[in-house]
């Protein structure tokens, strides 16, 4: 699940509307974003990201029961893997399943293409998540995993995990299906740990702190010297 951000209390809505732009413009679902999310005061730490993201090492069972713990379903699962159609992998994330004995759920073909990016498994070398279209969001990316070309044990065990399976299928033969519960998912992310009250802030700049936004300073100075002016 390599590439996939869980909002933690330091996570803003500033990455969901990211996501959104980005999905629609690589040819995914358009869909409107619930307002009203504040944005956090401090950015999440790489150990906080880290502890709410599931290795790409992660089998299926791990990376259910992990999300289970916020709130999200096994469909919520595989939808928001697919997010896998767009991206990059680095080397050290897959090259277990190579080496030193190659993965037998592996397609022979893709593992070979693997070994010649990363000859060793000390390479640091990077390939495409999804090998048939690797710069268009779509339902590919399960298609690669039917076929056991999945890159990450967390992609190619949802595949073999009996209970997502059939969901993985589903997504393959139905992109429009896969689109509909993604945008499920991804409402769902957005909804996680809100910030309330007196928490957090309203961004007059979504992509950065107030504190941050300098644009934002001026304008205020600006308003109290008008204001000294008119007294």
């Amino acid at each position: 699940m390599q590439g996939i951000n869980f909002p933690s209390q330091h996570k803003t809505l500033s990455f969901v509307f990211l996501c959104e732009f980005s999905l629609f413009q690589s040819g995914g679902p358009e869909y409107d974003v619930p307002l009203g999310r504040r944005d956090g005061l401090n950015f999440a730490t790489q150990n906080a990201t880290l502890a709410n993201l599931p290795p790409p090492t992660a089998n299926a069972s791990t990376i259910l029961r992990s999300l289970a713990a916020k709130n999200l379903d096994a469909t919520d699962v595989v939808a928001l893997s697919g997010g896998h159609t767009i991206g990059i992998g680095h080397c050290g994330s897959f090259t277990e399943r190579l080496y030193p004995t190659q993965d037998p759920t592996m397609e022979k073909t893709f593992a070979e293409d693997l070994k010649g990016i990363c000859p060793t498994n000390s390479s640091t070398n990077t390939t495409v998540l999804d090998i048939r279209s690797p710069n268009k969001f779509d339902n590919k990316y399960y298609v690669d995993l039917v076929n056991r070309q999945g890159l990450f044990t967390s992609d190619q065990d949802l595949y073999s995990y009996k209970k997502t399976r059939g969901i993985v299928t589903s997504f393959a033969e139905d992109e429009a299906l896969f689109f509909e519960k993604f945008v499920v998912a991804m409402i769902k992310m957005s909804q996680l740990s809100v910030l309330t009250g007196n928490q957090g802030e309203i961004r007059a700049n979504c992509s950065v702190r107030n504190s941050d936004n300098s644009y934002l300073v001026s304008e205020v100075e600006e308003d109290l010297e008008t204001k000294s002016e008119l007294r």
